[in-house]
C-alpha cells in the first residue's frame, strides 16, 4: 500500500497553547487534583505496562477517554510504529488498516506536536478515526532526550470531540509519561511473565499489590467501592503430596480458570502463592463479593480433577475471605489483613465456605477488633490535618469498623451553633448531596442526643422515643445506634450508626464496649476543632490585616471594605440568612478585593482609561484573592463569594462568566453591595457618582447585571 502523503492532510496540529492557566485551575479543581494525585502512581518503579494503564486510567476519569494506546517508533522510519499498549482497541489491526492505524503517532512525529483528527470537521480524517475505532482522536509526541520515541494516542467513541481544556489535560498527563520514559532507560516491551504468573497465567503478587494500591487511590478519588477476596484450596498441599505434582499444577491451571471464568473483564485475579489466589472486584460490596465466592466455591466442588492413574476422581473445596474497602479498612494492608483474617476463619470453621470481615466481629471479638483500629494514628494526625472532612471521614469509619455498622455520619455543632454533615458513609449514591458541607436541617435523633447530652441505644421500633420510621429514610434495620460527642460539657456533635452488617440490634453492652474509643473520638475531634478554627482565625488576620494596609497604600480604597461589608450584611438580613451564612458573608465582603495585591499599583492609580491589556490585569484581582483563601479550613462559602463577585445575572461578567444561580448566592450579594459603594465613591479615574443616581442605575440592572431577588431588597432599604 503506497504510504501516506503526509503533508497533503488538512492542517490538524494543535498550535493553542497547551499550559492550563491561572483561571482555569480555579475551574478545574478535581481534574487538577487527579492530575496531582497520580504522579503518586507515575513515581512508583513500576513497568512501562502497569505505568500506562495507569495512565488510562486517569484519562478515562478526566477526559472521558474511550479508547487509548502507547505506540514506539521501532525504527528510524516514521511509518514503523508498535502498539506497546493500549485500551479498548485492536490489538492486532488487519494489515489494509494498519497505515491508518498508526497515522495519529506517525502525524505527532511528523509534526513534532500534539495533533487532533475530527472527521466532522475534515472528512479525511475518517480512516483514521475508523481504525481506532472512534469518532475523533489526539496523539502526542512522547520524547526521549529530545528525539520522539512513541506517541500516546487517545480516542472518544461520542460525537462530542476533545475540548481544549480536555486536551490541556491529557498533555499534563502525557507530560508524566514522558517523564516516566525519561527515568527508565527503555521504553521496550515487557517480558511477558514480568507481571504473570507462569504457571496458570494469572497476575503475579507485584502485579496485585500495584493494582490494589491504584484501586484504593482511584476509591478514594470517586467514592466507589471494591471487595478483595483472598481464596485458599483446601487440602491442596496433601493432594498434591498423594499424587504426582504434575496433578497439583493441572489442579492450580484448572482452579485459575474457573476464577477466570467467574468474573468480569475489569476484575483482577492473581496467584498470590502456591495455592493462595485474590480477586479485586471492581464497584462490588460485600453482597456482590458474597454471590461471587458462592460461585466459585460451587463450581470448584463440581470439577473433577486426575486421581490415581490420572481419572479424574478428586475434588477440593475452596475457602474464601472477603473485606471491602473503604467499609472494612481504609489501607491496603489493613485491607489484605482483614480479608486474610476472613479466609482464616472460614478455614477453621472446615472450609468451603466464605466468610466476609465482619461475619468475624461477633460479640466476643469485639474488644480485638477495638484493640486493632488505628487510633495512635489518627490521634497523632489530628495535629496536622487541616481537612477536616477528610480527618472525620476516618472518625467515622473507626466507629463503624468497630461496631459493624453498615452507615453512619458525623454531625457537628459549629461555634455559631449551626450544624453542619460533616461526614457519611454508607450512602447510597442518590443520596451524595448529604455531604455537602454546608447547613442542614437536623433530624429528630440528633436533636435529641445534643439537647440530652445522653447516647441513644435502639434495638427495636418500640424503644425509640420517636413515632418516625426510619426505614424509610434508608435505615435497613430499626436499630441504631447514636453517640453524643460532649467534652467537659460541650457537646461537639453526634455519631451516628446503623444497618450493623450481622443485622444484630445494638445494645448497652456495644455502647459500653465501645465507650473508651468514643472518648477518643470526642478528644480528637475537639482538639482537630480548635486547631481548624485557630488556622481559620490566623489566616483571616493575616488578610483583613493585609486589606487595610492595601486601603493605607491607596486612600481611595479607604473605609471601602468596612461599608460593603455592612451593606452586604443588611441586605443578607434583610433576605433572612443565619448567622453562619452572615458570618460567611461578612468575611466575603471585608476581603473581597485582598487580591488586587496582585495588582501592579502604577495601573490601579491610572487617572485615565486603562487599556484592554490593564483591564484584564485588573480582572484578575479576584481570582487571586480566592487563591489566597485556597485550604483555609471553613472558609469555602467566602473564597467562591470572592471568586465570583464580579459575575454579573446575565452572564456577561467575570472572571468566568456564570449567569444566574450558578453563581453563589454570597456572590450575587457582594455584588449589589459592591456595585453601589464603588460608584458612590470617587476613584482615580472619576468623580463619585451622586448616590440617587446610582440606586438608579443598580434598578436598571436588575436581570442583567444583578440578581432581581437581591436588588429588589437592596431597593426596600
Amino acid at each position: 500500500m503506497t504510504p501516506l502523503d503526509y503533508n497533503k492532510l488538512p492542517p490538524c496540529t494543535i498550535d493553542f497553547p497547551l499550559e492550563i492557566s491561572p483561571e482555569e485551575i480555579g475551574t478545574l479543581s478535581g481534574p487538577v487534583n487527579t492530575l496531582l494525585k497520580s504522579s503518586y502512581v507515575f513515581g512508583a518503579s513500576l513497568e512501562t505496562e502497569a505505568i500506562f494503564q495507569s495512565l488510562f486510567d486517569i484519562a478515562v476519569e478526566i477526559a472521558g477517554v474511550d479508547a487509548c494506546g502507547f505506540l514506539r517508533r521501532s525504527d528510524d522510519r516514521t511509518d514503523h510504529w508498535e502498539l506497546l499498549v493500549s485500551r479498548h482497541v485492536e490489538t492486532t489491526p488487519a494489515p489494509e488498516r494498519l497505515p491508518f492505524f498508526v497515522a495519529p503517532a506517525a502525524l505527532a512525529n511528523h509534526f513534532g506536536k500534539p495533533v487532533t483528527l475530527d472527521p466532522e470537521k475534515e472528512s479525511s480524517f475518517h480512516p483514521f478515526c475508523d481504525a481506532w475505532s472512534c469518532r475523533s482522536l489526539i496523539a502526542f509526541p512522547l520524547r526521549k532526550d529530545r528525539d520522539i520515541v512513541g506517541a500516546l494516542v487517545f480516542g472518544k467513541r461520542s460525537t462530542l470531540p476533545f475540548t481544549p481544556v480536555q486536551v490541556k489535560l491529557l498533555w499534563v498527563l502525557g507530560m508524566q509519561a514522558e517523564n516516566h520514559l525519561q527515568q527508565n532507560g527503555s521504553v521496550k516491551a515487557l517480558p511477558y511473565y514480568s507481571f504473570l504468573d507462569p504457571l496458570t497465567h494469572l497476575y503475579n503478587r507485584r502485579y496485585f499489590d500495584h493494582q490494589l494500591e491504584k484501586e484504593i487511590l482511584r476509591s478514594r478519588r470517586n467514592g466507589e467501592s471494591f471487595s478483595l477476596l483472598m481464596l485458599d484450596l483446601d487440602g491442596f498441599k496433601a493432594y498434591n503430596d498423594r499424587f504426582l505434582e504434575a496433578a497439583g499444577d493441572i489442579a492450580l491451571q484448572e482452579f485459575a480458570g474457573i476464577l477466570s471464568g467467574s468474573v468480569r473483564e475489569v476484575d483482577t485475579v492473581a496467584r498470590l502463592s502456591g495455592d493462595g489466589f485474590a480477586i479485586i472486584l471492581l464497584e462490588g460490596d460485600t453482597d456482590g463479593a458474597q454471590a461471587l465466592s458462592q460461585r466459585i466455591i460451587q463450581r470448584t466442588q463440581r470439577h473433577l480433577l486426575p486421581g490415581d492413574k490420572e481419572v479424574r476422581t478428586e475434588r477440593l473445596s475452596v475457602s474464601v475471605g472477603v473485606a471491602s474497602f473503604p467499609a472494612d479498612s481504609f489501607d491496603r494492608i489493613d485491607l489484605v489483613s482483614k480479608a486474610d483474617r476472613a479466609l482464616h476463619m472460614a478455614k477453621t470453621q472446615g472450609g468451603g465456605r466464605a466468610l466476609s470481615f465482619h461475619d468475624t466481629t461477633d460479640p466476643g471479638s469485639l474488644k480485638n477488633v477495638l484493640s486493632d483500629l488505628p487510633v495512635r494514628k489518627i490521634y497523632d494526625a489530628s495535629r496536622s490535618v487541616v481537612d477536616m472532612d477528610k480527618f472525620l471521614e476516618i472518625l467515622l469509619f473507626t466507629g463503624m469498623q468497630g461496631l459493624g455498622a453498615g452507615r453512619g455520619s458525623i454531625v457537628v455543632k459549629d461555634p455559631e451553633g449551626d450544624f453542619t454533615l460533616r461526614a457519611a458513609i454508607g450512602f447510597s449514591r442518590h443520596e451524595e448531596y448529604l455531604t455537602a458541607s454546608g447547613g442542614f436541617r437536623v433530624g429528630p435523633i440528633t436533636t435529641w442526643v445534643v439537647d440530652h447530652q445522653l447516647p441513644l441505644v435502639v434495638s427495636k421500633q418500640d424503644e425509640s422515643p420517636f413515632e418516625t420510621q426510619f426505614k424509610k429514610n434508608g435505615y435497613q434495620t430499626e436499630s441504631f445506634l447514636s453517640i453524643p460527642l460532649t467534652l467537659q460539657g460541650n457537646t461537639l456533635g453526634a455519631l451516628h450508626l446503623t444497618n450493623r452488617k450481622d443485622h444484630r440490634p445494638f445494645t448497652h453492652e456495644d455502647l459500653k464496649t465501645f465507650a473508651p474509643i468514643t472518648s477518643e473520638i470526642t478528644a480528637i475531634l475537639s482538639q482537630g476543632m480548635e486547631f481548624r478554627e485557630n488556622v481559620r482565625n490566623f489566616s483571616l488576620t493575616i488578610l483583613t490585616s493585609l486589606s487595610d494596609a492595601l486601603e493605607l497604600r491607596f486612600p481611595f480604597l479607604s473605609g471601602h471594605a468596612s461599608r460593603v461589608r455592612d451593606l452586604a450584611l443588611r441586605i443578607g438580613e434583610r433576605m433572612g440568612l443565619p448567622p453562619g451564612d452572615l458570618s460567611a458573608l461578612g468575611h466575603a465582603a471585608e476581603l473581597h478585593d485582598v487580591g488586587i495585591v496582585g495588582i501592579p499599583g502604577n495601573v490601579l492609580v491610572k487617572k485615565r482609561r486603562l487599556s484592554e491589556q490593564e483591564v484584564e490585569l485588573v480582572r484578575k484581582h479576584p481570582f487571586l484573592g480566592s487563591k489566597m483563601l485556597e485550604g483555609v479550613p471553613g472558609m469555602d462559602a467566602t473564597r467562591r463569594a470572592i471568586l465570583e463577585h464580579h459575575e454579573h445575572y446575565d452572564g456577561s461578567g467575570y472572571p468566568y462568566g456564570l449567569r444566574g444561580e450558578d453563581i453563589s448566592p454570597f456572590a450575587r450579594i457582594l455584588s449589589v453591595a459592591e456595585y453601589y459603594d464603588s460608584a458612590v465613591s470617587a476613584r482615580p479615574y472619576r468623580s463619585a457618582i451622586p448616590p440617587d443616581e446610582v440606586v438608579q442605575m443598580i434598578k436598571a440592572g436588575a436581570n442583567s447585571l444583578f440578581d432581581p431577588e437581591v436588588t429588589q431588597t437592596f431597593l426596600e432599604m
